[in-house]
């Protein structure tokens, strides 16, 4: 093995993972090593087959004709055993390589045509070569306009796109490219264009395509390493800058690489650490697993949707051959054993997971929008088809909906929208197995959804209970309403799903034979079913989790039991409460408070098993709690009656604090952050007040929307209000 210098520019982690949350395990199968230990190389999967080509296989900052790897080879993926000997077309590094449509290509690089031991003449390139992987032979199609090496190449929706690199003449060449390239493989010849003129100059960067932006990670450039990352907006051709790749030494993102993963942009450097960026927020996010060893140069290739190869490269001791597979799927480490708190504290302000969020309104964003209008932190607006009623959520880059189109809700439709620029990714729609008349008052599309690492979990009223993966592939589905009977009754159902770690929940109270399900997210079925009595409601239980298990909490027209979520079976009831039908149950550490749209039926109740009489702890003075759930924060609980409003009361005995009245009536529960409580009022006006139990009003926001707000979600700097049809999202941040 050669040994490297310690200023090689061989400085590359590719690094990967498929979700901000997941863990790995390192070799969960076995890829026979490279047949050469090499760097600076080309790679990329197509099909089933993983492709790798040329590199660097010398001493460091040598270079000669005997330094240039002369090998074409792949790995099948499915069924291989060793490496497959390709036809090879000629020494290159510092190349291209892209895959898209049975063809790969290469599109320059550098080669030294001297002898060994002479001075080095390492030239870049222009020749753009294409090899068809059914025929096995190359083919020549148009060069670059200049040479250029130490670039990236990437294929994405028809297109190449080559970004960074510089023009190197016999070893000296400093003619640096200022202009990324573009070429549509529709055309024949293709024809290269300039992307857009930028003002930064780099090579040894890395690239990659996500949701149809392209970014341009690190590098280095005449004035030394750089972690800058710029993205392009590929419908409108603008460069804007996000947030510096971070980099824990003075290497930054010198030859970095990236690569997308299901729809994420994952990237890494000189460092055990892989990161993953989040463009909602504009921030990168550590993944929980690191590399065994730090690399160079190598190059990384996704194998599955949740598993990734580190191919080859170098370290200081010189070039590498091994490959390791990292795992990121949520059931291969499931022994690893990451609570779901670990997992809500890994993912504090990044996600809005469910109803309610978490299950509680409050939010652990960070520094989340004080005021707004349609003309000041309004981000985007976005169209959704159809019409529905349910909460938002959001996982990272991804806000989930649903809604339903028709007269008579025909289609069950499932969105998911970029978080930073509203753009919809994908769109799923599914036939519905029951029809039922929409009107004013028959809920549509009104459960929402629950999110997590693996998928998004959704139930509609028609009996619909499906998982999705997060770029809509299809886990499992289940028709509850053919299973168990119609759902009957005047107004539909609302119940949302709520979930654990490993399970879904889901009330389904209704004027026919009512039940409680526990659902594995794996495979979608029961993991136990509970059989309940006939009662009209559109409340959603409230899971609890602790040291001693899971206990959820059923708020449901005229009694309040928990439930032991864990084995179904019931711990204890309290009968008796009056128009508890909407408002989901809030949690303390020892009570549970139940809202109710009557008075002297909003109260609190004692937890504890132990409690056999003196079940209500307080009955909350003068206060309703109609369409919104409580809120509880810094011992305030937070009520919203019918006509709009607002109390605020102590959380120890119930009694009142003040009352002030807002803007209109809500449909959607308050919010609060670590400073502020939020009252959505359904006609679009906001009132903020101050968290602390006072009354302070810091400010009122008004927005023009059509139809009613539904449900809000909260993430760092960010709020995404849903209406009927429109999702609109409140930022302080600025996207390009």
């Amino acid at each position: 093995m050669n040994r490297l210098s310690l200023t090689t520019p061989l400085l590359s982690g590719i690094l990967l993972i498929s979700g901000i949350l997941s863990g790995a395990c390192l070799n969960a199968e076995s890829i026979p090593d490279l047949p050469e230990a090499v760097t600076s190389f080309g790679a990329c999967k197509l099909g089933n087959f993983v492709y790798v080509y040329g590199g660097h296989v010398g001493e460091a900052h040598v270079y000669s004709k005997a330094t240039h790897s002369q090998s074409f080879v792949r790995f099948n993926l499915k069924t291989g055993k060793k490496w497959e000997k390709l036809p090879f077309n000629q020494s290159l590094q510092g190349l291209g390589m892209a895959a898209y449509k049975g063809k790969i290509y290469i599109a320059g690089g550098s080669q030294a045509t001297n002898e060994k031991g002479k001075e080095s003449n390492l030239s870049s390139l222009s020749e753009v070569a294409v090899f068809d992987v059914k025929t096995k032979k190359w083919s020549q199609t148009t060069p670059l306009p200049e040479p250029r090496s130490s670039h990236e190449l990437v294929a994405h929706k028809g297109k190449l796109y080559v970004i960074g690199g510089w023009n190197m003449k016999d070893g000296k060449g400093e003619n640096w490219h200022f202009n990324g390239l573009v070429a549509d493989l529709a055309e024949n010849p293709i024809k290269w264009e300039k992307l857009p003129t930028t003002d930064w100059k780099i090579r040894a960067n890395s690239a990659a395509v996500v949701k149809n932006h392209l970014y341009v990670i690190g590098g280095l450039n005449d004035q030394g390493t750089t972690g800058a990352v710029r993205k392009l907006n590929l419908n409108n051709l603008k460069w804007s800058d996000v947030s510096d790749f971070p980099s824990p030494n003075r290497i930054k993102g010198f030859g970095s690489a990236a690569c997308n993963l299901g729809g994420k942009l994952v990237a890494g450097g000189f460092s055990y650490q892989p990161h993953i960026f989040i463009d909602s927020n504009s921030s990168w996010v550590p993944s929980p697993e690191k590399v065994k060893g730090k690399r160079f140069f190598h190059r990384i290739v996704p194998f599955t949707n949740e598993k990734v190869l580190f191919i080859g490269g170098a370290n200081f001791e010189g070039h590498l051959k091994d490959i390791e597979i990292l795992d990121f799927s949520q059931d291969k480490h499931g022994s690893s054993k990451e609570s779901q708190q670990e997992v809500s504290e890994k993912n504090k302000g990044l996600a809005w997971t469910g109803f309610r969020g978490q299950g509680n309104s409050q939010s652990n964003a960070r520094d989340l929008p004080l005021e707004w209008s349609d003309e000041k932190n309004m981000l985007w607006r976005s169209k959704l088809s159809g019409y529905g009623q349910s909460t938002p959520v959001v996982w990272g880059e991804f806000v989930f909906t649903t809604s339903t189109e028709g007269k008579f809700s025909e289609q069950l439709m499932v969105h998911c929208t970029d978080l930073a620029s509203g753009e919809l990714i994908w769109e799923k729609s599914f036939p519905t197995p029951v029809k039922i008349e929409r009107s004013q008052y028959v809920s549509q599309a009104a459960p929402s959804p629950v999110v997590d690492e693996r998928g998004v979990y959704l139930f509609f009223e028609s009996g619909l209970l499906l998982g999705l993966d997060h770029q809509g592939t299809q886990l499992w589905d289940r028709v509850l309403t053919e299973e168990y009977g119609p759902i009957e009754g005047n107004h539909g159902l609302g119940s949302s799903l709520f979930q654990s770690e490993k399970s879904l929940g889901l009330l389904v109270d209704h004027s026919g034979p009512s039940y409680l399900l526990k659902v594995n997210k794996r495979t979608g079925k029961n993991d136990w079913k509970m059989d309940r009595s006939e009662r009209v409601s559109w409340s959603t239980p409230t899971l609890s989790t602790t040291p001693q298990g899971q206990t959820v909490f059923v708020s449901s027209n005229g009694v309040v039991e928990a439930i032991d979520f864990e084995q179904g079976k019931k711990l204890w009831e309290k009968e008796g409460v009056e128009g508890n039908t909407v408002a989901s149950p809030t949690l303390t550490d020892r009570l549970v408070i139940i809202g109710s749209s009557k008075i002297d039926q909003t109260m609190a109740l004692n937890r504890s098993i132990k409690v056999t009489e003196d079940r209500v702890a307080w009955v909350a003075e003068d206060a309703t709690s109609s369409f919104g759930s409580p809120l509880v924060t810094k011992g305030s609980l937070y009520l919203v009656n019918r006509a709009g409003v607002a109390t605020c009361h102590d959380v120890q005995n119930g009694k009142k604090r003040w009352d002030l009245r807002l803007p209109g009536s809500c449909w959607a529960s308050p919010i609060s952050s670590s400073d502020h409580v939020y009252f959505f009022t359904k006609d679009g006006e906001t009132l903020v007040i101050k968290n602390d139990g006072s009354q302070e009003v810091l400010n009122q926001n008004k927005l023009s929307i059509e139809g009613r707000i539904y449900g809000v979600a909260a993430v760092n700097r960010t709020f995404v209000i849903r209406t009927g049809s429109e999702l609109i999202c409140i930022s302080k941040l600025k996207h390009g």
